[in-house]
């Protein structure tokens, strides 16, 4: 670990490592009754083509009810179905299906060749109908996984990457039907070490309750609007499992009395005395995650220091074992307004710190757009706005405004059309976990 603040000394990617954990200071210095910004990145190492991966368990638990019907439910079996195929014999799978009742088509078992056969007959025998108890086919799913046993020969629970993929096309309108609830049990299922992703399909779903879910619960959220794209969402979200390079990450401020943060970017967090625990979940290769944080001090003297800890965990898929690292930081000082004012600030911070908080204000304004206070909607959209165009103009800055812009300008008397409230959700989705090209266009229709 480098003992600069900044981001240089990039690990060699070529070969495999740690997470790369680097943090950094808006400023250093803060003013009195001031507050500062602290900025922690994360960054996976690109996976080898020898590389180890932990075995899977994955359970695919599918919408089946009425509104399914059409060629969403054969695309989605299909999509299962390729999945399936490229599991080993370590790996294994569940297959739940629910519409207004929950049937358990295939129990957590080794995805032998003689299983995947099974499976795809199995699939092939269901049709769609009745109304959608998404609580009950979801919690089956994650009980699949929850109550596995070890199979001798094989890696025990706590090695083992472990899935949860809902998909839908409808409201939850059976069994538990609040997005808060939900995202409570989804949360308290993570911290067991079972993740949920969530797969919404067409325009008649809750984007908030699906994406509540996947964040709260450690996975992904991914809007399809048309039912070909479930095709492509399998075999993306299948390599991502197959391509993770830490299991369990989570990132722990340690603070000393009279310092205090705040989480501004979308992970599940927890407080206790001095420290925040931000839990980022299993990091695929490749990717590249910033946490920002508030930072707030107390009414210390001039010349008073706060040293910082961070500490990043995880579990190592290759070599199956726990692993933590103390990241280098500086202590924040505080001094004099003259000497905050001539300090500079750094402009990556500042650039992320502007893209977090208008990512912020916009998850708060489809909120509000859901809930049919549309002008306070357009109002958060529009400090979303301001806050970006007093960022430095970089390349992801411009397509975040792209989106604030077009969400701002939408009349204040009626919602969202679906289409664009349901697209604009899953780039909020892609942003938290920095998948979200600049070159994009700003149209992306989530399939």
């Amino acid at each position: 670990m480098s003992d600069s603040p900044g981001f240089q000394n990039r690990p060699d990617h070529r070969f495999p490592g740690p997470p790369h954990i680097e943090a950094r200071w808006l400023k250093p210095v803060v003013a009195p009754e001031g507050e500062t910004t602290l900025l922690v990145r994360i960054s996976a190492p690109e996976q080898a083509d020898a590389m180890r991966r932990a075995p899977l368990d994955v359970a695919f638990v599918l919408d089946r009810s009425g509104s399914m019907l059409g060629g969403k439910l054969d695309l989605a079996k299909e999509g299962i179905s390729l999945a399936i195929t490229r599991l080993r014999d370590a790996d294994r799978a569940a297959l739940v299906m629910y519409d207004d009742a929950v049937d358990v088509v295939q129990p957590l078992a080794p995805t032998t060749p003689r299983l995947k056969a099974s499976l795809r007959l199995a699939l092939h025998g269901i049709d769609p109908g009745g109304s959608t108890y998404l609580s009950g086919g979801w919690v089956a799913g994650c009980q699949a996984l929850a109550e596995a046993k070890d199979i001798p020969g094989h890696d025990g629970a706590a090695s083992r990457i472990r899935r949860v993929i809902l998909l839908t096309d409808g409201l939850a309108n059976v069994g538990i039907v609040d997005p808060r609830e939900l995202a409570e049990h989804a949360g308290a299922l993570r911290r067991r070490g079972i993740a949920t992703t969530t797969v919404g399909v067409g325009q008649n779903f809750d984007e908030g309750l699906l994406s509540a879910m996947a964040e709260a619960g450690g996975g992904n959220f991914q809007y399809v609007a048309d039912p070909p794209g479930l095709r492509e969402f399998f075999a993306r979200e299948l390599q991502e499992l197959f391509s993770v390079a830490a299991m369990g990450f989570t990132v722990t401020l340690a603070m000393p009395p009279g310092l205090d943060a705040e989480l501004i970017s979308a992970f599940p967090v927890e407080r206790r005395d001095g420290a925040l625990d931000v839990a980022i979940g299993d990091l695929p290769a490749g990717d590249e995650i910033d946490l920002v944080f508030s930072m707030r001090i107390g009414h210390d003297a001039v010349g008073a220091r706060w040293p910082l800890g961070v500490i990043a965990s995880w579990t190592d898929p290759r070599a199956d074992e726990r692993q933590s690292v103390d990241v280098s930081l500086e202590a924040l000082r505080r001094v004099g307004q003259h000497e905050a004012d001539a300090t500079p600030s750094d402009e990556l911070v500042m650039e992320q710190a502007a893209l977090h908080r208008a990512a912020a204000e916009r998850r708060a304004g489809l909120d509000l757009d859901r809930a049919g206070r549309y002008a306070e909607s357009r109002l958060r959209m529009a400090r979303a706005r301001e806050v970006l165009q007093a960022a430095p103009m970089t390349d992801a800055v411009r397509l975040d405004l792209e989106d604030s812009f077009m969400l701002a300008d939408y009349s204040d008397g009626a919602a969202y059309q679906p289409h664009d409230r349901k697209t604009a959700q899953h780039r909020e989705a892609q942003r938290r976990r920095g998948r979200l090209n600049p070159d994009a266009a700003s149209t992306d229709d989530g399939g």
